[in-house]
């Protein structure tokens, strides 16, 4: 379950599949709706992005948090100068998430709303409504979303270069269970 310096235990392998379809899913909603004219179909997309987001909340910090204070495995061999890349990355990718899960919330609650989920439930806001906070936190939302898009394609096209230029088959690291 846990890392090793060869491979990524089970957490890790769950918490990065887990995470990657979340933040995609996140991500891809809120650059879609994020574009739309105000109506009918830019407020249920809002409604829908802000109740997954109040549902996975602790799921993204956690797997930040794991990810931080757990060993991961030895990094590919590769030249210092991707090895450092590669650091950089990941940790670009693990503050982004944490960025907009932590933003996303006082987003809502900064306008003076709580967090409904999915209408079973509804996370009250613990501040006054805060107009100025609020679109600070909007711009800082919408710019990290950009980051982390074009973090995570950076992300792939490394992935696919080490699958299939390298052959290094660094996937199997995050795909197959290691014994």
């Amino acid at each position: 379950m846990k890392d090793t310096e060869q491979h990524y235990g089970g957490v890790s392998r769950f918490n990065h599949w887990i995470g990657a379809l979340i933040v995609i899913a996140m991500l891809a909603v809120g650059l879609y709706f994020g574009g739309l004219p105000r109506g009918d179909e830019k407020s249920y997309l809002r409604s829908l992005h802000v109740s997954f987001g109040g549902l996975l909340f602790l799921f993204l910090v956690f797997r930040v948090l794991w990810r931080v204070f757990s060993k991961s495995p030895q990094p590919a061999p590769q030249a210092k100068q991707l090895q450092l890349i590669t650091k950089v990355v990941h940790w670009i990718l693990l503050l982004c998430v944490l960025i907009m899960a932590v933003s996303g919330p006082w987003i809502v609650w900064s306008a003076g709303y709580g967090i409904n989920v999915f209408d079973l439930f509804t996370i009250p806001t613990p501040i006054d409504r805060m107009q100025g906070l609020h679109k600070n936190l909007e711009v800082i939302h919408e710019y990290t979303a950009q980051v982390l898009l074009y973090t995570l394609i950076l992300h792939v096209l490394a992935v696919l270069k080490h699958q299939f230029f390298d052959k290094d088959n660094l996937l199997a690291r995050m795909v197959k269970r290691m014994r």
